[in-house]
């Protein structure tokens, strides 16, 4: 037991300590690239291969998560993100910048369901539970992508380029704490047995358990509904705020009020009694129909409360997924079938920017915009209510 609490909090440590590494450059990136001679276009394409390295590796490295040892595989992750620094802060051509994303997308597929999810196989063994873990995560995740983002633009104006060994720093300090204090727990027979399955078969086993359970096909569909809400509101929020006549001037404001709405949203206490859950689910089924018809309709203020009501709402959405997702998963699976959850979540991403950019050449942003929220609110409340009702019956 005190050997877990301590294994707990290293991870938090080197959770914060790369989400503020990864994050000091999120404020200037665009600048930072244009520095380093890249267009517009080529800022796309690098993004591009992110994406796509993390798509085609990501399940594959929850695979191996579930086969071999999770603790390798994060500090894996952490020499490629020592990588990703090294080479922006020394390249300056479109072809270093393309593969040292292409570094960042490894190190995030390396990086899921690692750890992370030995820990909550660690929790659910003690009998734990997995809620307080899980919002403490993503609640240093918001912590960590505010200081980094404030503190980057400061640094980048003060030292330029080489605030990059500020981020190398970080993830050396991260990746010593797991190698020296972190003490992986030793395999359990069933482990050992998955140890000589082949990829192809651990695989096989992980998909068949996605088939025979609909609380994890649910989980998924809700990742994937979600998606539509979160690419719309990322992408667009802007060019949306812009119409509505918002000053471009204070949009860092509204970048921190976005992220301590999402830091409230992982805080709230999840509980999952029948009574009380259907009576939330009309009152958040309220709340999303009310604000998107509102947020149509109304401008300035209204509009801003509507819009950031959404967003604490969609983020306690994902917060919830999460945690249904993690109590059901097997423990011979959570790494594969985290990523597998991921990975679907990318190409629905991937999906929801393609639908846009094509309605944007139609119609306007607010109508794409909303077109998406609605898509996003239906499919959810459909998803939660299934969700619900599957739990009432398996009670």
């Amino acid at each position: 037991m005190q050997q877990l609490q301590k294994n707990i909090k290293l991870f938090y440590l080197a959770n914060v300590l790369t989400t503020i590494a990864t994050s000091l450059p999120h404020a200037v990136l665009t600048v930072l690239l244009f520095a380093k001679g890249l267009s517009l276009t080529q800022i796309m394409l690098v993004q591009a291969t992110y994406n796509l390295v993390i798509l085609l590796s990501e399940y594959p490295s929850g695979l191996l998560g579930d086969l071999y040892s999770r603790k390798k595989l994060f500090l894996g992750a952490k020499v490629f993100f020592s990588a990703l620094f090294l080479l922006v802060w020394l390249g300056n051509s479109f072809e270093m910048m393309l593969l040292a994303w292409a570094c960042y997308g490894l190190a995030m597929a390396l990086e899921s369901g690692t750890i992370d999810a030995e820990l909550i196989n660690q929790l659910k063994q003690q009998q734990m539970p997995v809620t307080k873990f899980i919002s403490n995560t993503n609640r240093l995740d918001f912590i960590g992508l505010l200081l980094g983002g404030a503190v980057g633009s400061w640094l980048y104006y003060s030292i330029g380029i080489k605030f990059y060994l500020v981020s190398l720093g970080l993830t050396i300090v991260a990746f010593l704490a797991i190698k020296y204090g972190y003490r992986e727990v030793p395999t359990s027979a069933s482990e050992e047995q998955s140890l000589g399955q082949s990829l192809f078969e651990q695989m096989k086993t992980g998909i068949n358990e996605l088939k025979s359970s609909e609380q994890l096909r649910l989980m998924v569909g809700l990742t994937i509904a979600g998606q539509f809400f979160f690419q719309a509101h990322y992408q667009l929020w802007q060019a949306l705020f812009l119409v509505q006549g918002f000053n471009k001037k204070e949009f860092y404001l509204y970048y921190v009020v976005f992220q301590l709405i999402s830091l409230g949203a992982y805080s709230v206490p999840l509980k999952f009694e029948t009574i009380s859950s259907k009576k939330w689910y009309l009152v958040f089924t309220f709340i999303l129909l009310s604000s998107c018809i509102l947020l149509a309709l109304t401008t300035k203020l209204n509009f801003l409360l509507c819009y950031l009501v959404l967003v604490f709402i969609f983020t306690f959405f994902e917060y919830f997924s999460n945690v249904i997702f993690s109590q059901t998963v097997s423990q011979d699976h959570i790494s594969s079938l985290t990523s597998f959850r991921s990975s679907c979540g990318r190409l629905a991403a991937l999906v929801s920017l393609l639908f846009s950019s094509l309605l944007l050449h139609f119609l306007a942003v607010k109508i794409v915009v909303m077109l998406n929220f609605v898509l996003a609110i239906s499919t959810s409340l459909v998803i939660i209510f299934m969700t619900l009702k599957s739990r009432h019956e398996a009670q």
